[in-house]
């Protein structure tokens, strides 16, 4: 690119991969491209999830996501660069 942002091509490769956030072991199981972001799943048992009303729902797997980038998009984030990978 000529603009000065990072372009991350390959990110789907990651998907599966086994990572270490922040003393958590988790794993990757989706990437977003807009932006570019990581969404990772704390590995352990389903746990039951609240509903919109704060009801006990379905069993479901937490998740969160992390951003890749820097928000001036011209570097890698701090939450990608302390990933430690486990496999």
């Amino acid at each position: 690119m000529n603009n000065g942002l990072i372009d991350l091509p390959h990110l789907h490769t990651l998907i599966g991969l086994r990572v270490l956030h922040q003393g958590v072991a988790c794993t990757i199981v989706e990437v977003l491209n807009t932006p570019p972001g990581l969404v990772l799943q704390p590995d352990g048992p389903a746990r039951l999830m609240p509903d919109q009303h704060g009801q006990p729902g379905e069993y479901g797997m937490a998740t969160l996501t992390l951003s890749l980038l820097t928000d001036n998009r011209t570097g890698l984030s701090d939450d990608l660069l302390d990933l430690e990978l486990l496999d």
